[in-house]
């Protein structure tokens, strides 16, 4: 390879390399180091690690390793967080005030609620009479139409460990739901469910009665109600316990001329359904009654059916009415799946990223058998568990994943965005009221796994063990305004930021994950502030049953720009994948991407594209054709092309003397017409390197570089990106430079030059 000749823009190129080599002065591209300082916390499922404090992290320049990231952008927001908890059923109360020693039921309490030696537990949701786990059978509050109205049982166990949970933590909510009306208001005469479970007409105003009267009487022990639900899962209605049938229109009937006037002026809120995410039908059809809309607050959902992404649909349906999960219990068949650990860190995850204001596990507490029962579950478990012989105290996995949301993400904390599910990781993050960030993420694989969390211009890289999951605590404010996702990233279908009308399912692509599946008409997904500054084209992995649909790429909204469509043909089977292409025109700039579906189609990810100005730029041709070599006069080039690990593809170049120190710069000169362009490779090292750095110059402007110094230099793959560089006079040259200690290697490879504008 020919030696560099100090004429035209080759002298002046070699100008700037010696004098960075000799004074190690030349401005590099900078960008704002925070630096700030980053609590974690870690669990693992088999509990060797419960909320076990970690080595703090620190954020410092973002450098993309190719690994997963997340990112997250604490200007881009979405729900308001109310809380995290369970209920104090009737058999919890029991267990905990009747079962435990008074200093351990203190230790208990403490442990539940308190935000600063607790896991900071702040909601329930309380039967309003027996539920299916209840120890003394079938109680109501009013046994016949001339009895009075009271709460006496609740006196005995429940109504003072409320009091003590609020004394605890003074931010506690109270949800109450009925299992059932008192039997004599129902067609079946009974508080059990069947057939003709079913509140009569005649009784509507005296089960709203019941309501008011039961808000009064919990009011008046110091314990006031935020929310009701009318009826607990009103499509459910077991012959072995409570249980009440109500339709949507009985729902909304009863919330309209009923409910909602019998709570006027008590500052109650009603959430309309309070059922499972794959009874979707039911609230569309509420919400039809304009006068039972106006009465409710938002809509209550359990997890025990479907997929929480249905809760998003809903949100951009009624963005006025609040989303709440009122009810997700753990239990022992989750033993033979995936363990309760496992799914427990999905449910909160997925729950809280698909806009809901909380999470409500089920019982607080249950003993050794699951109970006491009545009639209903025999496999549920609580966040404790409680020995009725020996009053020992058992903290379950359920109370470990809770904490990593609950004692962090404070009331009137709002969600923040972050990238989704992606290769098994999932997570979300938060933005409390004190200004501090705290993002939550869970590694569902059998592996360790490497991510980094990138957040505006900085980031930290952290590896997750297997099962495990980490809660991240920071301060300081975002280095800039929104944290950009570099449009040659490939964006995995299922870490989108936002959802409409879709369902992540199983994926059978290569490598496995998720893919989104049930798509209709107008369904769409929403990844924010992604840099599409150069694209031109976009391939993405797709299946499709028979019929030929597409995917339309849009910004700013699903209605917005159109960049172009991505056709979508019949390939066979649902799992049956393939790679489509398409071209995309008018992309600039950092954009909301919304990827609208017209039809059904699953997808798996999607690859933005755009042109590489560079000749030979991986090596692909299994030498250094194309490019040019600088070392300093006297010495010898030390740069050649092998195929051992290479970034991308079957080749990469290496500088590497093994006798004697060294400098080395590859490059390549070319022309090109003016414009913003930008300029990115792949660098690792096996360290000694006085400098790595990527360099621009000969394009009517000072010459810039990227560069990474000293002891910094990493072992794994790491891109370094010259951004918006303004060529003025129809030529750029780009190259790499090492210098280095004797021994010492630096690996190079997957150059790229694109026009941004």
């Amino acid at each position: 390879m020919k030696k560099w000749k100090r004429s035209g823009i080759l002298a002046g190129l070699l100008a700037f390399t010696l004098v960075w080599s000799n004074l190690s002065i030349v401005p590099t591209e900078t960008v704002s180091a925070a630096g700030e300082t980053v609590q974690v916390w870690l669990t693992d499922s088999g509990l060797s690690s419960k909320l076990a404090p970690q080595a703090s992290q620190t954020f410092s320049k973002h450098r993309n390793h190719g690994y997963n990231a997340i990112f997250v952008d604490e200007n881009s927001t979405f729900q308001t967080i109310e809380g995290f908890g369970a209920s104090l059923t009737d058999s919890s109360a029991y267990l905990i005030n009747e079962k435990l020693s008074p200093s351990a039921r203190t230790a208990v309490m403490t442990n539940l609620f308190s935000p600063t030696n607790g896991i900071g537990v702040n909601w329930l949701r309380q039967p309003m009479g027996a539920s299916d786990f209840s120890h003394v059978g079938n109680y109501n509050y009013k046994n016949s139409p001339t009895a009075p109205f009271s709460i006496a049982h609740d006196e005995i166990n429940i109504i003072p460990l409320l009091q003590q949970a609020r004394a605890l933590n003074p931010n506690l909510k109270i949800m109450a739901s009925p299992w059932s009306a008192p039997g004599w208001m129902k067609e079946n005469g009974s508080m059990l469910g069947g057939d003709t479970a079913k509140l009569k007409t005649a009784n509507y105003g005296d089960f709203a009665t019941y309501f008011a009267n039961f808000v009064d009487a919990y009011n008046s022990k110091g314990l006031p109600i935020y929310a009701v639900t009318p009826q607990n899962e009103p499509r459910w209605a077991s012959t072995g316990y409570p249980g009440m049938y109500m339709t949507p229109q009985e729902q909304a009937n009863f919330v309209k001329n009923n409910l909602g006037p019998a709570l006027s002026g008590k500052n109650v809120k009603i959430f309309a359904f309070d059922h499972n995410w794959d009874i979707d039908y039911f609230l569309p059809e509420y919400y039809t009654d304009a006068a039972a809309t106006a009465y409710t607050d938002g809509s209550a959902w359990h997890c025990y059916g479907g997929e929480a992404s249905v809760m998003s649909t809903m949100h951009y349906r009624i963005p006025s009415k609040g989303t709440y999960q009122t009810e997700c219990t753990s239990g022992i068949w989750t033993e033979q799946t995936t363990g309760q650990f496992d799914v427990d860190m999905k449910n909160l995850t997925k729950t809280m990223r698909h806009w809901s204001k909380n999470f409500i596990a089920w019982n607080l507490a249950l003993d050794t058998n699951n109970g006491p029962t009545n009639g209903g579950c025999t496999t549920c478990t609580g966040l404790i568990e409680i020995n009725q012989a020996s009053g020992n105290v058992k903290y379950t996995e359920s109370y470990y994943s809770m904490g990593h949301f609950s004692k962090f993400v404070l009331p009137g904390a709002v969600r923040i965005a972050s990238t989704g599910y992606a290769w098994g990781l999932h997570n979300a993050a938060f933005k409390n009221p004190d200004g501090s960030k705290v993002l939550v993420a869970y590694n569902e694989t059998s592996s360790d796994h490497s991510f980094d969390v990138v957040w505006g211009d900085q980031s930290y890289s952290y590896t997750l063990p297997a099962k495990s999951a980490a809660t991240f605590k920071w301060s300081g404010t975002q280095s800039k305004p929104a944290t950009v996702i570099p449009g040659d990233r490939e964006l995995r279908a299922s870490s989108y930021h936002e959802a409409f009308d879709i369902v992540p399912q199983t994926s059978e692509d290569t490598h496995g994950g998720l893919n989104i599946s049930f798509t209709k008409n107008n369904s769409w997904l929403l990844y924010k502030n992604v840099d599409i500054a150069g694209i031109n084209g976009v391939t993405a992995r797709v299946a499709n049953g028979h019929t030929n649909t597409s995917i339309e790429v849009r910004t700013n909204s699903p209605s917005g720009p159109l960049l172009g469509t991505i056709p979508v043909n019949g390939t066979g089977g649902w799992q049956n994948w393939t790679s489509v292409s398409a071209s995309l025109t008018g992309a600039s700039g950092v954009k909301d991407i919304y990827l609208v579906f017209k039809g059904g189609a699953n997808l798996n990810s999607i690859q933005f594209t755009s042109a590489n100005l560079l000749q030979n730029p991986g090596f692909e041709s299994g030498n250094t054709t194309n490019w040019s070599a600088w070392y300093p006069s006297g010495a010898a080039s030390v740069h050649s092309v092998d195929n051992d690990y290479p970034h991308s593809g079957t080749y990469k170049l290496v500088h590497h003397n093994a006798a004697a120190a060294y400098q080395q710069t590859t490059y390549q000169a070319v022309g090109v017409s003016n414009g913003v362009y930008r300029a990115t490779v792949w660098v690792r090292s096996s360290g000694g390197q006085n400098q790595l750095r990527l360099e621009a110059s000969n394009y009517g402007g000072a010459a810039r570089y990227d560069s990474i110094d000293g002891l910094s230099i990493p072992w794994n793959w790491t891109q370094l990106v010259i951004d918006n560089i303004n060529v003025t006079n129809g030529t750029i040259t780009i190259g790499v430079h090492s210098n280095a200690a004797a021994g010492n290697w630096a690996a190079i490879d997957d150059f790229k030059l694109t026009r941004l504008q």
